[in-house]
């Protein structure tokens, strides 16, 4: 029995089927027959592409925002490493008691 292979589509031919089936000259169930791809991957693709194209249009203010959060979180990252050796040091010291 032989395993189907996977086809592999670059960045770019996936953008050309994603803008292929937004056109409105097709529907989108002929574009996926025309690349034999199923629908859901056609709307996955096109759910990517549009998170990508927000995220390129946010504004200063959204991006400083996020860039606030991924420093919040580096930050509660590092507090969290030290007080997890600070727990294991005080687990050590506990345990020469005994």
């Amino acid at each position: 029995m032989s395993e189907k292979q996977r086809r592999k589509f670059t960045a770019k031919q996936k953008l050309e089927i994603v803008l292929a089936g937004l056109r409105e000259d097709r529907s989108v169930r002929d574009v996926c027959r025309e690349h034999q791809i199923q629908e859901a991957l056609y709307y996955q693709w096109r759910e990517q592409l549009l998170e990508a194209g927000a995220e390129r249009f946010a504004g200063k203010e959204e991006r400083a925002g996020e860039k606030a959060k991924e420093k919040r979180i580096a930050e509660l990252e590092r507090v969290l490493g030290r007080k997890t050796l600070e727990l294991e040091i005080a687990g050590k010291a506990l345990r020469g008691w005994e």
